[in-house]
């Protein structure tokens, strides 16, 4: 059972909050990443309402990340450490959820125009999750100004009354702009949202305390952090040096 952080920042009165009700293996869970992960295409262009709608059936040899804004390099060798479509069609499988929505969302998240994405982009996404009939959302970032992307979107798809949750690496910029639930895999490198590559156990397990905590939340900006065994310790790179 996933426990609550003590730095969690308290409720704050006026933040979106949707309670999660019901079995969760009769949810539809939806997808969406503002690290900047796109389809496949000729010629990279950003899209022009600032989002791709993804078909649900998409595959991960089918998107790429163009232009990342965080350091780590391997997200190419799987791509579901950014956009684990395949982890949760598994648990869909498995019957730990329904099933995952015919549509998800794909945000090129390093924007600096906010309020642009507030008051334009930020609506037609959550009119994408409602028309997806999504019953929950986990809301995956890549770099700290695809954190604060994420943050606006899933408040104003929480507003909506479609509960969400975080996966986030910038947990205090969550708390801050008053998200629902956060989780805080303690140590991970931003790209690598639900854990490294080719590591499907822990990228599964990411997303299994995902749901408990969209299950188990009970106030808004609910944050739990966790340590995952396996994920190696990084070092920064001015420290590397203090210890050579």
């Amino acid at each position: 059972m996933l426990r609550r952080s003590e730095t969690a920042t308290r409720p704050v009165r006026g933040m979106p909050f949707a309670r999660f009700v019901g079995d969760l293996s009769r949810k539809q869970i939806m997808l969406m990443t503002t690290a900047g992960v796109v389809p496949r295409l000729k010629e990279f262009q950003e899209p022009e309402h600032g989002y791709y709608l993804l078909d649900g059936d998409i595959q991960v040899d089918d998107l790429y990340v163009p232009r990342r804004h965080f350091q780590v390099e391997d997200v190419e060798e799987d791509l579901n450490c950014l956009f684990p479509i395949d982890r949760l069609r598994e648990l869909a499988a498995e019957g730990v959820i329904k099933a995952p929505t015919e549509k998800h969302i794909a945000v090129y998240g390093f924007h600096l125009i906010i309020g642009h994405i507030r008051r334009n982009v930020a609506p037609l996404i959550a009119e994408e999750v409602e028309a997806a009939d999504a019953d929950a959302v986990i809301v995956l970032s890549g770099c700290v100004f695809c954190h604060r992307i994420a943050a606006i979107i899933q408040k104003t798809v929480e507003d909506r009354g479609i509960p969400t949750v975080a996966v986030s690496h910038y947990p205090r910029l969550s708390a801050f702009y008053g998200v629902s639930r956060i989780l805080h895999p303690v140590g991970f490198r931003p790209g690598h949202a639900v854990g490294l590559p080719n590591h499907p156990e822990m990228q599964r397990q990411v997303l299994l305390d995902a749901l408990e905590l969209l299950q188990t939340a009970t106030e808004p900006v609910t944050l739990v952090e966790k340590h995952y065994d396996g994920y190696p310790e990084f070092v920064p790179r001015w420290r590397r040096g203090m210890r050579n």
